[in-house]
């Protein structure tokens, strides 16, 4: 059973022949009462406090699991991302490296064709040489003939 300030306000005592001083007796217990009184009042301001600060610490326990899980989810964004950015720089260095394989191809293809055109115009600047030669040719000796007919 615990005492309170009221049951040693109330605490009655025998009197004896030989007993303590009733009134230094009735003191004492008025202070040990009120001092009672202050400790109980002080025990429960302690709980109060130590209550508020239990949910304070919940309150920032939860908010440090959030913070934390927001930490990993920005972490796990953050390699997302970069993941992301890598394989569309790759994509994009692959696209790149195609199309500058294709613009080769396509110049190596138009200077081979370039350089065929080219020998078949010099074959033809040869033949039409050769045509143009044997005309001429044919020219001299009418003219060599009309000559030597005119001399005769």
């Amino acid at each position: 059973m615990r005492l309170t300030p009221n049951d040693i306000l109330n605490q009655k005592f025998g009197i004896s022949f030989r007993g303590y001083d009733r009134q230094e007796v009735d003191a004492f217990l008025d202070i040990i009462a009120k001092d009672l009184e202050d400790l109980i009042r002080e025990n429960s301001y302690l709980k109060e406090e130590i209550e508020k600060i239990n949910t304070e610490l919940i309150r920032l326990r939860e908010m440090e699991e959030i913070i934390k899980d927001t930490i990993v989810s920005a972490q796990k964004m953050a390699e997302n991302f970069k993941e992301s950015a890598k394989m569309e720089s790759e994509n994009i260095l692959n696209a790149a490296r195609l199309q500058a394989e294709k613009i080769c191809f396509d110049a190596a293809k138009q200077a081979s064709e370039a350089k065929a055109e080219v020998l078949k115009n010099q074959a033809r600047l040869v033949e039409m040489r050769e045509i143009v030669r044997s005309i001429f040719d044919g020219f001299l000796e009418n003219l060599d003939r009309v000559i030597k007919n005119y001399e005769k």
